[in-house]
């Protein structure tokens, strides 16, 4: 756990300085919120932006907290690290949403979009497809637990029901994530967004049926 604790600490000490740092260059009120075309629709006081840091480091912090009390066994060692590790990615996606608010709102100029809507979509799709690829790599690790994986009452009530399910569910994880950045840059406009949901949902679904299918052949 130590050197989570490492990279968690360093990546927390240069979000907090490069919040600072933002903070001291941006005026008092700035635009806090944007519409769907990328328009400032809010405008106020720069230290609201003090909000993702505080979200940045509380959920790291549970998650640690998570990985500390899990059990020294095979199985609480994987559990540990999954914990550590999504704390971890939060930690450093909610500092890098931070840092891209204070971006925009150093350059925004009133009546003009300040976000490429299209782009933004594009981005939250390769957000969401490598969080796919990163779950569908430690979902076929995963033994049965009260945190993690494809928990349904006919996986958690068979081991090998519960094998088969994640092994599959996490090679579609990877798939998906994979087939989701792709169509992200891809479909034009908003149909990424069409990309964004549907990719997810399908492989929610298809891991379902099969776990069912692998429930009724045990």
């Amino acid at each position: 756990m130590k050197k989570y604790y490492i990279i968690a600490g360093i990546l927390t000490a240069v979000g907090l300085l490069g919040t600072l740092i933002g903070l001291a260059l941006l005026p008092d009120i700035v635009p806090v919120h944007y519409n769907f075309a990328g328009e400032a629709d809010r405008m106020g006081s720069k230290y609201e932006m003090l909000a993702t840091p505080v979200i940045a480091i509380l959920f790291c912090g549970v998650f640690l907290m998570m990985a500390r009390f899990s059990k020294d066994t095979k199985d609480g060692r994987l559990q540990r690290k999954i914990f550590a590790v999504t704390g971890i990615f939060m930690l450093a996606l909610f500092f890098g949403i931070g840092f891209w608010f204070m971006y925009l709102a150093g350059r925004a100029d009133p009546g003009v979009p300040a976000v490429d809507a299209g782009a933004l979509l594009k981005g939250c799709g390769v957000f969401l497809g490598l969080a796919l690829i990163i779950l569908g790599n430690f979902m076929p690790k995963a033994r049965r637990n009260a945190f993690y994986g494809l928990r349904v009452p006919w996986t958690m009530d068979s081991e090998a029901v519960w094998q088969r399910s994640q092994r599959f569910a996490g090679i579609a994880a990877v798939v998906a994530g994979i087939l989701t950045i792709v169509l992200s840059f891809v479909l034009p406009g908003q149909w990424a967004v069409v990309g964004v949901i549907v990719m997810p949902a399908v492989w929610v679904v298809l891991s379902l049926v099969m776990s069912w299918r692998y429930h009724k052949e045990a």
